[in-house]
């Protein structure tokens, strides 16, 4: 009988998942299926209610139809038997966040909460508790120490914090009626075994929780709201487990959604982003990866604690076990880029990509490639979603400088990829400038592997090698990677006893190396000079982009 690992990788559109054969490591079948409600924002999909600006919601429904249907086409594929599936591994993107009863079940679920969008799961670029995070930010600055040394001095309206008092603060029912507020990814380990676990490697980004003290103490959150003050023994509750431990066998009802057995184990759920280090096969300090899709995740991995400002977070074992995770991002990229392709862009250039059998954003792309660094005369700002890193503002909003008459929107694509990278360069000299210094870059994700000029052009603006792991879907295959760990703690033959050993047997070891080109360096140099101008002047003040959303916001709510 074979032996093979599921990864289900929970993204914010789709469901992707692996099947990885345990002895070859070879892929033995892929499957993905888009949520049916995708992203909920503007209006709800079941009935008419209108949400606030910066909302961004989910069903959980379609997570567990999404992970059944991409199992069960896997077992097809592969001509797997179930009995052949002993573990599965999941991630999911982070911080998305949900309301539950005791034995699971979504409050959204429920008849008479579906209408409450506060009882619904809160997607990681939900940033309509920014209002939240600034209070819980103000009070952690003038009353701990820990805010500034783990996370960077700064709370992010996207982490469980900001999401629970929102929903504390907005509709107490709600708040009162969960028994737990779940990370999503700890959600679906919760119904697919019944034990309810918390990945502590999460717990150490999104929730001000760090081993040697654990969640914050009950005045803390009392300060918040006297309604939080038992939060953490109580909406936080679960067992906290750590990056490939085993969470325990599928039940009755798990097994029979994906198509397998009860003997099959479930991994300990990790973030999407922290898991591509798992999917890589990358465990070495010195390593940042960027995880690049509709945002960028910057992961690094290092052996020493270094804190400092502008980092979003730094949680012991957060990518793998014995290494420092630290995070920071971009909260748009592949977004900002869609965007620009779905609205902004003339018919004429939606009629040549069909023609040309392309994309928009391809013939976008092939078209932006072909121009010089400069050559448009315009810089912008990616701040389309907020800045997450090294600013945490998501009171900040984009901007185009420069456009003439003669502006073409091939140049204005071009220059939202720049700025997104340019982006990335910031966040990577504050690395460097606060002593952690990066010794490797590692780009995966849909972007690093459909796009090389734009991987080209992050060599060029870093001045320094990007390696594009040659693996599809990094983060499932990372997943997969914690399923054969897992299974491992409880079948020493079959599964793998750590992450180096998951690394040699069930991921492939090719790289395409990206070199940076010294002429053009220089030429990015120059463009970056201005790039910095923008970002110090509407990064060190905020109220010209918070205003312009403040009356954006005013005039919403008079209609």
């Amino acid at each position: 009988m074979k032996r093979y690992v599921f990864g289900f990788d929970f993204g914010t559109l789709s469901c992707r998942g692996v099947a990885v054969d345990l002895e070859t490591g070879e892929l033995a079948a892929t499957a993905e299926h888009a949520y049916k409600s995708g992203v909920i924002s503007g209006t709800m999909k079941h009935r008419p209610i209108r949400l606030k600006d910066e909302w961004f919601l989910q069903d959980p429904d379609d997570w567990e139809e999404s992970m059944g249907i991409v199992s069960r086409t896997m077992l097809a594929q592969g001509n797997i038997l179930p009995e052949e599936v002993l573990a599965v591994g999941t991630d999911f993107t982070s911080c998305t966040l949900l309301p539950v009863k005791e034995d699971s079940t979504p409050l959204c679920r429920l008849e008479q909460y579906r209408d409450r969008p506060n009882a619904w799961p809160k997607l990681w670029k939900h940033h309509g508790a920014q209002v939240y995070a600034e209070r819980i930010e103000a009070y952690a600055k003038a009353n701990t120490t820990w805010l500034k040394k783990y996370f960077g001095n700064s709370v992010s309206s996207e982490w469980v914090y900001p999401k629970i008092l929102q929903v504390a603060e907005e509709d107490p029912d709600i708040y009162e009626e969960a028994a737990y507020f779940m990370e999503a990814v700890d959600y679906i380990v919760f119904m697919l075994t019944g034990n309810n676990t918390r990945n502590s490697g999460i717990l150490g980004v999104n929730s001000f929780w760090t081993e040697e003290r654990g969640y914050p103490d009950p005045q803390f959150a009392k300060a918040l709201k006297p309604l939080m003050e038992r939060v953490a023994e109580t909406k936080l509750a679960g067992k906290i487990v750590k990056v490939g431990d085993c969470a325990g066998h599928l039940t009755k009802r798990a097994a029979d959604l994906l198509g397998i057995t009860t003997k099959a184990v479930a991994a300990a759920g990790h973030s999407d982003g922290a898991v591509a280090g798992c999917g890589a096969g990358i465990n070495k300090s010195g390593s940042m990866m960027l995880v690049m899709g509709t945002s960028t995740c910057h992961q690094m991995m290092y052996r020493d604690f270094c804190s400092f400002d502008g980092v979003c977070s730094i949680a012991a074992d957060g990518m793998v076990p014995g290494l420092y995770g630290y995070e920071s991002g971009q909260p748009a990229t592949g977004d900002v880029f869609q965007w620009f392709a779905d609205h902004c862009v003339p018919q004429e250039y939606v009629r040549k990509a069909k023609q040309e059998g392309k994309s928009v954003l391809a013939f976008l792309g092939d078209l932006a490639e072909k121009l010089k660094p400069g050559e448009s005369g315009l810089v912008a700002l990616d701040w389309l979603n907020g800045n997450r890193s090294i600013l945490s503002n998501y009171n900040l909003s984009g901007a185009i400088i420069g456009l003439t008459l003669e502006t073409k929107p091939e140049e204005i694509y071009r220059a939202l990829v720049e700025a997104n990278i340019f982006g990335s360069r910031r966040i990577l000299e504050n690395y460097t400038e606060n002593g952690v210094r990066i010794s490797d870059i590692y780009a995966v994700g849909g972007i690093a592997g459909k796009s090389p000029w734009i991987m080209q052009m992050c060599a060029d603006v870093f001045h320094q090698e990007v390696r594009v792991p040659l693996i599809d879907n990094v983060p499932a295959r990372g997943a997969a990677a914690c399923a054969a760990v897992a299974l491992g703690k409880v079948d020493k033959i079959s599964g793998c006893r750590d992450f180096e050993e998951a690394s040699e047997r069930l991921i492939p070891k090719g790289v395409r190396v990206y070199f940076p080109d010294a002429e053009q360096s220089a030429r990015y140099d120059r463009v970056y000079t201005y790039y910095r101008k923008l970002h110090d002047l509407f990064g060190a003040d905020d109220s010209f982009m918070k205003g312009l959303k403040e009356l954006r916001r005013d005039e919403a709510d008079h209609e």
